[in-house]
């Protein structure tokens, strides 16, 4: 997939591609510690004003899993999270299932859903023996 960064800094390029190859969200200072483990000088307003320029181009989205801060992930395929509350296991889960209910809100009460954040907490099987 090629995606179009505008400006293409050293920080940028590797924001990009720690996203791309993250299997789960990741917060900024998972970011900020993988630039210094690259040994480019860069610091959170930078990690920050990265994440916000992607967001604004539709780049990636933004989640929140109740931990007082934002994880951040390349926007592939709308989906959604099961979260473990005990072990903080992250699963993806299609979010096809929803343009039902979207579709239905459009036709019961005339709403047109534009977007929506939807996370599911609970236990993992592993947390549940």
């Amino acid at each position: 997939m090629v995606i179009n960064i505008g400006k293409k800094t050293p920080a940028r390029l590797a924001i990009i591609k720690f996203l791309e190859n993250s299997k789960l969200p990741v917060d900024a200072e998972e970011i900020l510690q993988m630039l210094r483990i690259k040994n480019l000088d860069t610091n959170k307003v930078t990690v920050y004003r990265n994440l916000d320029y992607f967001l604004k181009k539709g780049i990636i989205d933004r989640v929140e899993f109740g931990e007082g801060k934002y994880r951040y992930e390349i926007k592939i395929n709308h989906h959604h999270h099961l979260i473990c509350t005990n072990c903080g296991k992250v699963e993806d889960v299609d979010g096809e299932v929803l343009k039902k209910i979207e579709e239905e809100f459009y036709q019961n009460k005339k709403f047109l859903v534009k977007n929506h954040s939807l996370e599911f907490f609970g236990l993992c099987a592993n947390c549940q023996k």
